[in-house]
């Protein structure tokens, strides 16, 4: 009887130490992907999305463009480092609901954005050109080359950031040797002093973003 006891004891310890070392494991997921693996699906989805834009008619061109990046881009923006550059010496006067709030409704601004150069890049051809990562420090960029017909190379610069998690995320594309969020940026920081910023996020919350 004691053996039967000291048997199932054992059984027992056995399995819950198994199931305590198997909760430990690292769970691989996209987030935790490296830089050169995220940068090349990125790029390949990229000129997937390009290719489905030469196919398509020219009335649904800009809603598959958004359509592209929300469910290619999206889900790779580093929308809080991006808020932060966006808005400057701003953040210093929000308290962190105004932030969370900005940087929720700032999504939709970026996909539009981003949208637009995907658009102007249609009937061209992209590839990954190169990659380069800054050591010690946690950026890094991924330069696509564009092969436009009867015009000169261009290059699309994705801009990465990683995370204290390890998660590499875009805050910024560089299309014409342009900022694209320095660009946002001006036109939000020029915004904000004319109407303040309550009265900005009233107007992204209503849709109201065309001019912005």
């Amino acid at each position: 009887m004691n053996s039967q006891l000291i048997i199932t004891a054992l059984l027992l310890w056995s399995l819950a130490t198994s199931a305590k070392v198997f909760a430990q494991q690292p769970v691989e997921t996209h987030d935790q992907e490296p830089f050169s693996v995220l940068a090349h699906k990125l790029s390949s989805q990229l000129m997937n999305g390009i290719e489905d834009l030469n196919l398509a008619p020219e009335v649904e061109q800009e809603a598959l463009a958004r359509q592209i990046v929300s469910n290619e881009l999206a889900p790779y923006l580093d929308l809080r480092f991006s808020s932060l550059k966006l808005l400057g010496k701003h953040v210093r006067h929000l308290d962190k609901q105004q932030m969370d709030e900005f940087t929720g409704l700032i999504e939709n601004q970026l996909i539009k954005m981003y949208a637009k150069i995907l658009i102007e890049y249609k009937d061209s051809k992209i590839a990954l050109s190169t990659l380069q990562t800054n050591k010690g420090r946690k950026f890094a960029e991924a330069a696509i080359k564009i092969n436009r017909a009867n015009q000169s190379d261009a290059q699309l610069i994705l801009k990465f950031r990683q995370s204290e998690a390890g998660q590499w995320r875009i805050y910024d594309v560089v299309s014409r040797q342009v900022s694209q969020l320095s660009v946002k940026r001006q036109s939000l920081v020029l915004k904000i002093s004319e109407i303040g910023f309550e009265q900005l996020n009233q107007e992204l919350r209503l849709g109201k973003q065309n001019r912005i």
